[in-house]
């Protein structure tokens, strides 16, 4: 089943006394576990009234394609009158009306997951931190959140009970409740209620019995967050050890042993294997078999392996004498394995893309239009998160770049560059925006390292890059860049 999830962290609230210390990495931690887990993930870290907003009705609207939807909440909750509400890092906490004017009722959360009509809604809020109201707008039961009634199909997971406090730490870098969460959630088939009373009975050992988790449940059907159900590829006719290959067992046979050779990742062991290769008569091998070489090829080309990188750069011929009734698996697996990790999930960042220009080229070949056919199905659900997806017939990216100059002195000696301010597509902004130049900490490449480093962020083949600079090409042999430069897509 394809699953969704929303992790939000709130920490840096405006005044330093409702600060937390934990809320975001808490927020950091769990996306980065769901993704492992096969999630498509959308992060939102210190949000304001008006992100919170459109986050939340953007998860609403998304979650309709989707079978399960997660909402994770790390920063304050409050309950004003019986009502919970979660809090953005701009709500202001000078009286409960206020409060109220200016945070999310967890109730619109819900009726959002309610109307996408997905079969699973999971919410977590580790949400009930020190109240942040005045001590005379904070009621008989200010340090937790309020009961509040789950749908059909809905668990809602709180980290304390109603009116208890939850810490902010406790498990390193997380809160207790998170801690616990994140060091139960790789355990395998275990259905999600048992998997809250293990969470539970880590908070309460944790806390010295200060502290004690409860979920108010009306789900139907059972859900494992480890189930090894969440394969995010559509309809493929490969076998699913090959879809998720970490699972994949040699059984023997001369192609099998080909295959482990590959996956070993030791050039000692890689070398030999793609030799073999040209003793097999690829013609009598099962497609699944073809689909998952084809992936290990392409992993082994990327590590360094002279002869398998020769074969991605003489692809075309090298890939005649493997067309079965029209179809390439080796072809398809070498496009899967550039989006697809080991688990079959897709990968949503650091793609493979380092050998994308001669996989590339033969996307406007007749013969192999059923596999960037078969790619381009595989990635629809995901376009959000794509930049460029191959398509047929061919479609170019088209990206505007802006510089400024900077200057500055080495000794007496005036130095220039140009640095990246934008990157858009379309007037969206794909660059991060930086609070300082501190943040920004440029580093110094060519045009030539740039245009590299553009095309494996954009994973896109240079061919069909077609950019727009404010600045000529001639021109910019210096290139000031963030350290950390990375391109996401605004959600």
């Amino acid at each position: 089943m394809n699953a969704l999830a929303l992790v939000i962290g709130n920490a840096e609230y405006s005044l330093d006394k409702d600060k937390l210390v934990n809320a975001v990495n808490d927020a950091q931690d769990v996306s980065q576990k769901l993704l492992n887990l096969g999630f498509i993930v959308n992060e939102s870290i210190n949000c304001n009234r008006e992100t919170f907003d459109r986050d939340i009705r953007k998860f609403g609207n998304d979650l309709t394609k989707y079978d399960i939807g997660v909402f994770y909440f790390s920063g304050h909750g409050l309950q004003i009158e019986g009502i919970n509400y979660l809090t953005s890092i701009d709500t202001n906490f000078e009286d409960d009306i206020s409060a109220k004017n200016t945070s999310f009722p967890l109730s619109e959360i819900i009726e959002y997951m309610q109307r996408a009509k997905s079969i699973i809604n999971i919410l977590i809020l580790d949400a009930c931190r020190d109240n942040p109201l005045p001590s005379q707008y904070r009621g008989i039961n200010s340090q937790g959140l309020a009961p509040i009634y789950a749908p059909k199909g809905t668990i809602i997971a709180f980290s304390t009970s109603p009116g208890e406090k939850a810490m902010d730490y406790g498990a390193g870098r997380n809160s207790i409740y998170t801690g616990a969460f994140l060091n139960h959630i790789d355990d395998v088939n275990i259905p999600i209620e048992d998997f809250f009373k293990r969470v539970r009975t880590s908070v309460y050992t944790l806390s010295k019995g200060k502290q004690t988790s409860w979920e108010h449940t009306s789900l139907i059907g059972n859900f494992c967050f480890n189930s090894g159900q969440l394969v995010h590829s559509t309809n493929l006719p490969y076998k699913e050890e090959h879809i998720a290959d970490e699972n994949f067992l040699s059984t023997g046979t001369d192609i099998d042993e080909i295959i482990i050779g590959l996956k070993s990742r030791d050039w000692y062991k890689q070398e030999p294997a793609i030799k073999k290769l040209s003793r097999i008569d690829l013609k009598t091998i099962d497609s699944s078999t073809l689909f998952i070489l084809g992936r290990n090829i392409l992993q082994t080309a990327i590590g360094g392996e002279f002869s398998a990188n020769s074969i991605i750069k003489n692809l075309n011929t090298w890939l005649q004498s493997t067309i079965i009734d029209g179809e390439n698996h080796i072809l398809n697996g070498i496009l899967f394995e550039i989006y697809f990790n080991s688990k079959g999930h897709f990968r949503q960042e650091d793609f493979k893309c380092e050998l994308i220009d001669e996989i590339f080229q033969l996307q406007g070949n007749k013969q192999f239009e059923n596999s960037f056919e078969f790619i381009n199905k595989q990635l629809q659900p995901f376009n959000e998160f794509l930049f460029y997806i191959p398509s047929i017939p061919n479609m170019t990216l088209a990206i505007e770049i802006q510089f400024e100059l900077v200057t500055w002195k080495v000794f007496e000696t005036e130095m220039t560059a140009y640095k990246l301010v934008s990157v858009k597509q379309h007037d969206i902004e794909y660059l991060e925006s930086f609070k300082s130049e501190l943040d920004y900490n440029p580093i110094q490449i060519n045009y030539q390292q740039f245009i590299e480093t553009l095309q494996k962020e954009l994973c896109v083949p240079i061919n069909h890059l077609r950019l727009s600079m404010n600045i000529k090409e001639e021109d910019l042999t210096r290139i000031q860049v963030p350290w950390n430069f990375d391109l996401k897509k605004k959600k």
